[in-house]
């Protein structure tokens, strides 16, 4: 039996010889893994030895990577902003620079004048809408973080609310995030405060060169149409004038819209946004790398 200094110099080896990045730091989450151990310690245990049963285990683990499947889907999990979340074939993987999404939403709730109003009143809470709420990341997290919050988050696809229904009761935040069936905001039952989401942006044509792991996600996670906008614009209808003009009321007077979106597509937003909110305020935010990565439309604050 090999020990296990041995074996994460091999399995290293065989994930940067196949060209996958962080070749070591994958190695080591792999072996911990299987060996149900937390990363830190693995250097505690450098002599220790595998048995034939757990370096089996490592083999089909390994051989999954070689595939490009994502190493989240392989180990069925994934942190996001200090939460552990489920995550499987069915729902995209969370990613790092989705945290912001969630940072720009906590700091405007509690910056929301409904917030400020109802602030140490029993009464009246801030009423959160997430569609395409995919593992159920966001709403989890606002719910953790904005215990007096209450969530809708919605989703179209079975598979992806399964996935968002378990992670939703095993944070316990079912008392506060309500999980619907549905397109966009169909399924809401009232306006919000707060409309966040992280839709597809991805265009169409773009997806057969992403990376080798994007190609396992559900593609309708990824796929906004020929120009990443397509499902964006729909959700911007839905929260809308015209909506409320048909008493679909989606989005409070004073509401506020947080989108995730890729830096090109802020000047197309931008234009819509100001046919629809007139009177919004329309700014985006940047990301860790300093590119337009949130893109918000706040009706609480008049644009003179």
């Amino acid at each position: 039996m090999a020990t296990l200094r041995k074996i994460l110099r091999q399995t290293q080896d065989t994930l940067q010889a196949a060209g996958i990045p962080d070749a070591r730091l994958e190695a080591e989450v792999l072996l911990t893994n299987v060996l149900q151990m937390p990363r830190h310690r693995i250097y505690a245990y450098q002599e220790q030895e595998l048995t034939s049963q757990q370096e089996e285990l490592l083999a089909r683990l390994v051989g999954r990577r070689l595939k490009r499947e994502p190493l989240a889907y392989i180990l069925g999990h994934r942190e996001f902003y200090g939460v552990d979340l489920a995550v499987g074939p069915g729902v995209m993987i969370p990613r790092p620079e989705t945290e912001l999404l969630v940072e720009q939403t906590l700091f405007l709730a509690l910056m929301h004048p409904s917030a400020l109003l109802r602030a140490g009143m029993e009464a009246g809470e801030l009423v959160i809408a997430e569609p395409g709420t995919g593992s159920g990341a966001i709403s989890i997290n606002l719910a953790i973080h904005l215990p007096r919050a209450r969530i809708y988050a919605t989703e179209l696809y079975p598979e992806a609310l399964k996935v968002a229904a378990y992670n939703i009761h095993r944070h316990n935040v079912a008392d506060r995030v309500t999980l619907l069936q549905g397109d966009l905001l169909e399924s809401v039952p009232e306006a919000a405060d707060i409309i966040v989401a992280n839709l597809p942006y991805v265009k169409s044509g773009a997806i057969p060169g992403l990376q080798p792991e994007i190609q396992w996600e559900p593609r309708e996670a990824l796929d906004g149409g020929p120009d990443g906008l397509d499902i964006i614009r729909r959700l911007l209808h839905q929260a809308g004038p015209e909506s409320a003009e048909r008493g679909q009321h989606k989005l409070k007077q004073n509401g506020v819209i947080i989108l995730e979106i890729d830096p090109h597509q802020v000047q197309p937003l931008e234009e819509l946004a100001r046919r629809l909110f007139p009177t919004a305020s329309i700014t985006t935010e940047q990301d860790m790398a300093h590119l337009d990565r949130i893109f918000i439309v706040d009706l609480s604050r008049i644009e003179c």
